[in-house]
């Protein structure tokens, strides 16, 4: 299984970009060791491998020296690869750097083979292009992109409409405007919805979190309050009385909303994170049960077969489609 993102620093690129995804990493991060603090505290599994295409330092757009952890060349499956926006140049930089791009290609194409999500922003969308990932796909290309990208790409579609486009293992997005939409989705996907809201949050893109919790306000902020709260005792008076209502009134209005009881979206905010645990690590399932919240694995054996009609060694064992 591939757990780990990597991001591949390219010469010229610009540091918001790589900033994008750097920042929503760590507060990822932050979020899963502090919804599953405790005293073993968990960790994040998975890991992001900063590379560059030879191993050694890049050169930012600003002229700085950037350090990497290696080159873009590991044999291990990455579950997400980007590629920030850089500086393109004009012509005859940009083609001289997609006829360099060889190796780095090559090394695309085998995690993409490899299940690989991979996305990129402004000009690096012209490293698929060349590398032949985009085909079958519009691309969005910046208004000021054009010209060029229609001079070295004639055949290519491209996409008029959207700044971002989201196609199966491939999201690119026309610039750094869109980088942190693009990096949203991809945590949402590969992470958890829970995480890619708090990012949300985090970065001032809260309108974000209308399509993820209920239209009843009520609702909505007993749910932030159970997803802070719900690998560990959840007690619904409290919940209850930090939101000045009655237990029978918020439970009355959590089933009108969400179709389920609040100690129903406990458990099931339980088994998604037990899904997501048992997916993208080796921890063992008696382990994934204290995380989680269950002290009687018994407990929460019976709950995931409840969820999900087979064990939770069955279901790790199941073959996953890339």
């Amino acid at each position: 299984m591939a757990f780990d993102f990597a991001l591949v620093a390219l010469p010229g690129a610009y540091f918001s970009s790589i900033g994008a995804l750097v920042d929503s990493f760590l507060i990822a991060r932050d979020r899963v060791e502090h919804v599953f603090a405790g005293e073993d505290q968990m960790r994040m599994e998975t890991k992001l491998h900063i590379l560059s295409a030879d191993g050694g330092p890049v050169v930012l757009g600003d002229g700085r020296s950037f350090p990497v952890d290696g080159p873009a060349n590991r044999d291990e499956p990455m579950a997400f690869i980007w590629l920030p926006a850089f500086r393109a140049g004009g012509r005859e930089p940009l083609e001289r750097r997609l006829a360099e791009a060889g190796p780095l290609l090559d090394w695309l194409r085998r995690q993409s083979a490899m299940g690989a999500v991979i996305g990129a922003s402004g000009a690096a969308s012209t490293l698929l292009m060349a590398g032949g990932f985009t085909a079958d796909l519009a691309v969005p290309v910046a208004r000021a992109m054009q010209p060029l990208t229609r001079m070295l790409f004639p055949r290519q579609p491209f996409e008029e409409r959207f700044g971002l486009v989201d196609h199966g293992h491939l999201l690119i997005g026309n610039g750094m405007g869109n980088d942190l939409q693009l990096i949203i989705r991809v945590l949402e996907r590969m992470i958890s919805p829970d995480i890619a809201r708090w990012l949300s949050s985090i970065v001032g893109q809260d309108y974000e979190e209308k399509e993820l919790l209920a239209p009843d306000p009520l609702v909505a902020r007993a749910q932030l309050w159970i997803e802070q709260r719900f690998t560990g005792p959840i007690n619904m008076a409290e919940l209850a009385g930090h939101l000045s209502t009655s237990p029978a009134t918020l439970n009355r209005r959590f089933h009108k909303a969400l179709g389920l009881s609040p100690k129903a979206y406990v458990g099931q905010l339980r088994f998604q994170a037990a899904v997501r645990m048992l997916e993208k690590s080796t921890r063992s399932v008696d382990r994934i049960a204290q995380l989680v919240g269950y002290s009687d694995s018994r407990l929460f054996r019976a709950m995931f077969r409840q969820h999900a009609g087979m064990t939770a060694s069955e279901w790790r064992a199941k073959p996953r489609r890339k």
